[in-house]
Formats: structure tokens, sequence, C-alpha cells
């Protein structure tokens, strides 16, 4: 198809943003030897480079590739700058970045966009000489590794402080106190992991303690800190909870004192359990960092999948 009047110009101003990019021709007993007439060549469109003068010779090149074979227009564009990278690299005269910018305006005048030549670290590249690109890019990297070992700290300062919360509710006196402040530990505990949880609310009948995401699925949190081990009708009392919602609700019993055998053996009995267990010994073994969290709710949903166990220790998993 014929060019328009637009493209037309944008071609010639091509020309003349890519006139020192390469040479225009060259013996060919020169090994290695690239020029303007081999990348068009190279492109299978060596017919469409002209001898003559170097600027019509490339104008016309462009002209002739965007009428006569769009789909070779990328590739012949980008190894014309990959190339002239190198070529004006040793001759002392490096790309710049106004001329790349320059030509990707031109490069849209004609109904294209090359992702590669707006890639923001390439046109970054252009501001410097390699040598200050390479160390800028080293500090670049020296400052993301302090960040994480900033980021690293600051999460086991954070964990040591949830940590220090919750062995000092063990001492608490006033134990209804104590159950609610357990609750907020345990958010501030799933908050850390960035488990997105939300804090207790109530719905019609009834008192949800919480709730988390997990790999996109969300759980219902229990949490309970009695003075023994918890008996099988709290337990029954939750597996209603979450049946009233939807098939697809999950939920997370929490016992600090954990639970007896009994309630175990009961709740698996009858019905698919819909929720599995944690007890203190595991909120220990997290707080104390032997254990990921997320591990173990992952491990302890499997367990609730593959086996129908309510119940893992966290002992049992480190194995």
């Amino acid at each position: 198809m014929s060019l328009s009047l637009k493209e037309s110009r944008a071609a010639t101003e091509m020309a003349k943003v890519l006139y020192t990019f390469l040479p225009g021709s060259g013996s060919v007993g020169w090994k290695g030897h690239v020029t303007f007439a081999t990348v068009a060549q190279n492109a299978g469109i060596g017919n469409f480079w002209t001898a003559g003068s170097k600027e019509p010779a490339i104008a016309r090149l462009l002209e002739l590739t965007l009428e006569k074979r769009r789909d070779c227009f990328e590739p012949l564009v980008l190894t014309i700058v990959k190339e002239g990278l190198k070529y004006r690299q040793r001759n002392g005269d490096p790309v710049r970045e106004s001329e790349i910018l320059t030509l990707n305006g031109l490069i849209k005048d004609v109904g294209f966009k090359f992702p590669a030549l707006w890639d923001p670290e390439f046109l970054g590249s252009l501001r410097t000489d390699g040598a200050t690109r390479a160390a800028q890019i080293v500090e670049q990297e020296k400052e993301a590794a302090n960040l994480r070992v900033s980021e690293k700290s600051k999460r086991a300062q954070d964990l040591e402080d949830i940590k220090s919360s919750f062995y000092a509710l063990a001492k608490a006196t006033n134990r209804q106190n104590a159950g609610l402040e357990f609750e907020r530990v345990l958010n501030r505990l799933f908050a850390l992991f960035g488990l997105k949880p939300r804090l207790s609310y109530r719905i019609t009948g009834e008192q949800i303690d919480g709730s988390f995401e997990l790999d996109s699925e969300i759980y219902l949190v229990e949490a309970k800190w009695e003075a023994t081990s918890l008996s099988e009708a709290p337990l029954l009392v939750f597996r209603g909870k979450i049946e009233a919602k939807s098939s697809f609700t999950r939920g997370v019993f929490i016992a600090a004192n954990g639970f007896t055998p009994d309630a175990i053996k009961a709740i698996t009995q009858g019905k698919q359990p819909n929720f599995f267990l944690i007890d203190g010994y595991d909120l220990t073994v997290v707080l104390e960092g032997h254990l990921d969290l997320i591990h173990l709710l992952r491990e302890k949903q499997r367990h609730l999948a593959e086996k129908g166990a309510v119940f893992v220790s966290a002992k049992e998993l480190m194995r």
C-alpha cells in the first residue's frame, strides 16, 4: 500500500535520526562488517537498499519496507538500533536517549510501537556511560540488599513483640480480658504474615472471633484461652458456625491449652470436618521462629484434605 504524506515524512525524519547508526556499505570481504546494506539483506529485504547517497537510501529502505513488507519493519529497525549502539560506542559517540525518544515518536507516526525501545531500563542506560551505569546498578543492588535486611530485621522485631505479648497473657489475672487480648495478638500475627486478617465481628445470633485469607480462601477463626484443654462442645459450636455460612467456608480453631483427645476424636465422627486445630505449642513454634506460619497453616490444611485429620502437631511437621 502507498504511504500517506505523514508516513512518508516520518520515514524521511527517521533516516536523519538513524544516519549515524551504521555505515551505508563496505567491502563484502570485511568479515563481520555491519552496514545498512547487510542489515537489510539479513532481514530478507536486501533489494530495498539502493546504492547512492546514504540518507535518501535509508529513507527509501524504510518507505519500501512499510509499503511492501510491514512485517519486516520492526526487526529491521531494532537490528539497526542494536548494531548502531555498538558501532557508535566504538566510534566514541554513544547513542543518546534523546535520539531514541525522537525515533520512538516517528515510529508511532507510522503506526508502530516497539516496547524494547520504550523500556525505562534501556532508556536509562543511554543517559550515562557504561562504567557509570555499572556503578549505578551496583549501588542500586546494595540499596535493595540493605532494604531487604532492614525489612527482615523489622519483621523479626515485630515477631518478638508479638511473642512477648503472647507470653504475658499466660500471667494475666483477668482471664476474660486475656481472651480478648488473645484475639488481638493473633490478628497481629496474621497481619505480619500477610494474611489480611479481620478482627472479631458479630452477625445475627453469633460472634466470630475473626478471619484471615490464605491462598485466596477465607478462614473463620475461633480463639480460646481456657485454663484446661477444650472438650468437644466448643468445637461442635464452631462447626455449626461454619456450616451456616457456605459449602466452601473453612475454619481454624485456636486453643492456647489445646484439646482433649476425646474432643479431637468426636469432631471427626459422623460429619466431614471443615476446620483444623492449632494449640499453644504450634503458636510457640511459630513465635520462636522455628516454623513459618504460612507453612504451618498449609500443612495442617493438607492433612485435613488428604487424611481428614483435624489436628497434626507442629512437632510432627518439623520432622
